[in-house]
């Protein structure tokens, strides 16, 4: 069975659509081979989620993001 892969332009498009307080889970394979496995791969994913608005958390075989809730008085961040 061939598995559905992940492309960073239909990750973006997920993540800008993410609604405040959603949540985004990817693969931990679509996420090795978007990012790659180091220490600057982990740096690099912060930096993109951050771009985003999200936090990025790990769990068993999956990545998660998680859209930032604005603050009250805060503007949303492009």
């Amino acid at each position: 069975m061939m598995r559905w892969k992940l492309s960073l332009p239909e990750l973006q498009e997920k993540l800008d659509h993410l609604a405040d307080g959603g949540i985004l889970q990817i693969d931990a394979q679509d996420y090795e081979r978007l990012f790659g496995t180091n220490d600057v791969a982990t740096a690099r994913l912060r930096n993109f989620a951050g771009g985003h608005c999200c936090v990025v958390s790990y769990a068993n075989g999956a990545v998660l993001f998680r859209k930032r809730i604005a603050q009250s008085g805060e503007e949303p961040r492009a």
